[in-house]
């Protein structure tokens, strides 16, 4: 829930920031890797999660921090763009790495497929979008943070639900 309520956040500082720069580009993704790289690494480390994901997930974190790090440090449209997607494409390929090894294990981890393609796919839209302003590259990290948002709160509230239910519940 943090992780989308963190996603959305941002993704509406994309859409409502008038007049977007270099800096509210920067600063406000930054800000976003960096907690959902907190985020990311609660996940990993709930008791019940397989501890062979730590890593997996260690590096995830470090690399949206560090991203966060360069872009708070060096607040340049270009090398926001490129340590955004950079982060966003090694995290999304991590995702697909737990999904892949991992899903079997633990239930939630059947929702990596989503996240790290969505992750993939915000990181692409970055590099692709290379020649545009702050504004336009604030517009394409927030429409990805979106579709995070949205498949990480389907994905929350659905092990939620079958959480509750005791006889054909998630932990039964």
């Amino acid at each position: 829930m943090g992780r989308a309520a963190t996603a959305a956040g941002f993704a509406l500082v994309s859409i409502f920031w008038p007049a977007a720069n270099s800096q509210v580009l920067a600063y406000s993704l930054a800000a976003f890797m960096v907690i959902s790289a907190k985020f990311l690494w609660d996940y990993a480390s709930v008791p019940s999660a397989p501890k062979s994901v730590r890593g997996l997930y260690a590096g995830s974190a470090v690399a949206m921090i560090l991203a966060g790090l360069v872009m708070a440090f060096r607040p340049e449209t270009l090398v926001v763009a490129i340590a955004g997607a950079a982060a966003w494409i090694l995290a999304g390929a991590l995702e697909i790495v737990v999904f892949i090894r991992h899903r079997a294990e633990f239930v939630p981890f059947k929702d990596q497929l989503v996240t790290g393609f969505v992750s993939l796919g915000a990181g692409a839209s970055l590099l692709m979008g290379l020649h545009l302003d702050a504004h336009g590259l604030l517009g394409l990290a927030g429409g990805g943070a979106i579709i995070l948002a949205v498949f990480v709160l389907i994905s929350a509230f659905g092990l939620r639900h079958a959480a509750k239910e005791p006889e054909t519940g998630l932990w039964s």
